[in-house]
């Protein structure tokens, strides 16, 4: 989307009654400036300006607004909150976990190698295996794990 040279020209060298027409509904009638020109500057404009809604997350009510210290239904991790300035050092691995003790008993069907807090677990294949509460819960959440009802 590029403008001519002789209309970037026109919008500078005109550039103060532009401004000045915009208190009387708009400069569309600047001469050297073509409508089609206006349309590309404002459809510049909106690309640049437009936020891009994400229509899943937005149209997900459970998604928009969740409560500090509910668990993501995926990952098994709490919300917390986060202070603006510690966002940069926010760990959700670490100072997310939800449970922090105990150990639950399950078979894993596939998992690659992954971290929860300053531990690390996996990789996992068709195995039975004793995790952190934490970590079993998040394999379950993602689907790759059953808690196991046997010792």
């Amino acid at each position: 989307m590029e403008l001519k040279k002789s209309v970037v020209n026109s919008l500078i060298n005109q550039r103060e009654r532009i401004l000045e027409s915009w208190k009387s509904g708009g400069p569309w009638k600047i001469k050297g400036i073509a409508p089609e020109s206006w349309k590309k500057i404002v459809q510049k404009a909106i690309e640049n300006q437009s936020v891009k809604i994400d229509t899943v997350v937005t149209t997900d009510i459970h998604r928009l607004i969740r409560l500090t210290n509910t668990l993501h239904g995926k990952t098994g991790l709490k919300k917390v909150y986060v202070p603006i300035n510690d966002v940069e050092r926010f760990d959700p691995l670490k100072s997310a976990l939800a449970f922090k003790g105990g150990a639950v008993k399950l078979f894993v069907s596939e998992a690659p190698e992954f971290r929860l807090g300053d531990q690390r677990y996996g990789p996992y294949k068709n195995e039975k295996v004793e995790l952190s509460t934490a970590a079993a819960l998040f394999l379950v959440c993602k689907g790759v794990a059953q808690v196991r009802e046997d010792n």
